[in-house]
């Protein structure tokens, strides 16, 4: 071995001894592994106001993503074609639009190079459209993938049907003999099966004539598609005694697939039963199940406490009061919860829809101020990214949004909206891994802010209730306000 290392290393000083010749004796010898060199992309941002971020995304091989507020290189790329989108930007009430939106950039070795440019501000403001009355407490609103209609619901436990701008007299589903609105109690929520086109299903979050909160899977009628049928399969039944308040609500299904639960605490002030922070008890939690793995449902693998003894699996998040809305952010790949205070602070938490196990700290905190203490152990909590106080604002009760997606109002896509169930003002923020850009839109609800929704399309509506009637719930869609 000694000596055939010996003869490699004559074979190595005459290659070298060759390359010096070429090169005029002088030359350098560049040594290279086999990895091309990372080329970089320099983005280029101009037009906005100091103080006032970007909203540019740049996508690339690999799955590379990086979304900048403001001019920036970014070093160490591997060659190929790489994306720039800009979307546009909100500063109070302007908006400023990108030139070019879209650009695509070819990275080698050495820099590349992007400009986008911002240009003249244009008035931007948010108007309410009234599209439906005479309604009892309407709480929630959606609609099936790829259907013009809007199912409405009200409280007393009736789904309303409006269909090309009609009020339908027959409910789609009438519960209203399974509930009660004693409290905080009644039918709270629906939610279509992904694949409801093909299957009919659709589900509904209510609490029984016990208080008990329960899930049901109902069908829509084969011959009659603003009907369903009647016939129910409970799939999920939490005792909810004691108290008739803090029940949650909402019900949704996320991108995986899986259907969500916001459940509340159980009632009471300052969860006296201990609820939120035990993970052996389904209140106070953002749960998770698989409505389409067994029966009455499996409990996903990927959940945090899945198997664990003394743990509930079907658990995502805890530390919750009353989560009375949440909402999943597809583009983005986020989730909102927005979790009703106590008498001090509202939260909204964000996090990553794919991560779960956060712990967001009721009743050890509320918001992001220690409860019932001047300290307390944050150890293990995830802080909210927004929250404000009563005082200040005037508010009671948060009622969480969604994040626009629509197409008719650009400049607002990608900001999530909220309001108060007693100041019902109208407010956003851009969350972009931070909230940002907060902005009060000037707008005051009228009536008690109950709920918001969503239709097929992405555009968001409010729900209120204007007077003590019983017939007073009305809907509000969320417009852009026209300018003279």
């Amino acid at each position: 071995m000694p000596r055939a290392r010996a003869g490699l290393r004559h074979i190595a000083l005459l290659l070298i001894a060759f390359v010096l010749a070429a090169c005029g004796g002088g030359g350098q010898v560049s040594i290279t592994s086999g990895t091309p060199p990372a080329g970089a992309l320099a983005v280029v941002i101009t037009g906005l106001p100091s103080g006032v971020g970007a909203d540019v995304t740049v996508n690339g091989p690999a799955g590379f993503r990086q979304r900048l507020g403001s001019s920036a290189t970014l070093p160490g790329l591997a060659s190929g074609t790489y994306t720039v989108a800009a979307a546009s930007v909100l500063s109070g009430s302007a908006a400023f639009f990108p030139q070019p939106v879209t650009q695509q950039v070819t990275v080698g070795n050495g820099t590349a190079s992007a400009t986008v440019t911002y240009g003249t501000p244009q008035p931007f403001a948010l108007a309410l459209q009234e599209v439906a009355s005479g309604l009892a407490e309407p709480v929630f609103l959606t609609a099936p993938a790829n259907d013009a209609r809007l199912f409405i619901v009200e409280r007393a436990g009736r789904i309303r049907v409006m269909q090309g701008g009609t009020l339908l007299t027959t409910p789609f589903l009438d519960i209203s003999s399974l509930t009660t609105t004693d409290g905080e109690r009644g039918l709270l929520s629906m939610a279509f099966d992904p694949a409801f086109a093909a299957n009919g299903r659709f589900y509904v979050y209510y609490t029984d004539r016990s208080g008990n909160i329960t899930i049901a899977r109902y069908q829509v009628s084969a011959s009659n598609p603003n009907a369903a049928n009647t016939a129910a399969t409970i799939v999920l039944a939490i005792p909810h005694p004691n108290f008739s308040n803090h029940n949650g609500g909402l019900l949704a299904f996320g991108p995986d697939g899986m259907l969500y639960l916001g459940t509340g605490d159980g009632g009471g002030a300052g969860d006296p039963a201990g609820n939120a922070q035990n993970l052996n008890a389904l209140l106070g939690k953002l749960l998770r199940i698989d409505v389409n793995g067994g029966q009455p449902y499996a409990i996903p693998a990927g959940n945090p406490f899945a198997g664990q003894p003394g743990r509930r699996g079907e658990i995502w998040a805890s530390g919750l009061r009353n989560p009375w809305r949440f909402a999943f952010d597809n583009t983005g790949g986020t989730l909102y919860i927005a979790d009703v205070g106590q008498a001090q602070r509202e939260e909204i938490d964000v996090a990553a829809a794919a991560t779960g196990g956060q712990n967001y700290g009721w009743n050890r905190t509320e918001g992001s101020a220690c409860f019932g203490s001047t300290t307390c152990d944050m150890q293990g909590i995830t802080q909210p990214q927004l929250d404000y106080g009563h005082d200040a604002t005037g508010g009671c009760a948060i009622v969480g949004g969604y994040v626009y997606r629509g197409s008719a109002m650009p400049p607002l896509r990608g900001r999530y909206l909220y309001s108060d169930l007693c100041s019902g003002w109208l407010r956003s923020f851009d969350f972009r891994d931070a909230a940002a850009e907060q902005i009060d839109w000037g707008i005051t609800i009228p009536g008690s802010v109950l709920s918001f929704g969503t239709d097929a399309s992405g555009e968001i509506y409010v729900l209120a209730d204007t007077s003590t009637s019983s017939a007073s719930g009305k809907v509000y869609r969320i417009i852009q306000r026209k300018t003279p």
